[in-house]
């Protein structure tokens, strides 16, 4: 089972991977080096899930227009 958590408090993070460390039923597989890398990484993902958004529909500038400025 894969779970993933925030830990919001930066100074709590190294002990409470520590403790984990020490249960023999956790496996700790990666810890985040760099939270501005995966920003950046993430917000491209974001992105990316709109792609195709429009597809088959059959949409113009002209009638969202009008629908905008009833």
């Amino acid at each position: 089972m894969l779970i993933t958590l925030n830990i919001k408090n930066e100074s709590k993070k190294d002990s409470f991977l520590n403790f984990l460390s020490t249960l023999d039923y956790v496996e700790i597989k990666s810890q985040e080096k760099s939270s501005s890398k995966n920003k950046s990484k993430n917000s491209k993902n974001k992105f990316d899930g709109f792609a195709g958004l429009w597809e088959n529909r059959n949409i113009d500038i002209k009638t969202i227009r009008e629908k905008a400025w009833k």
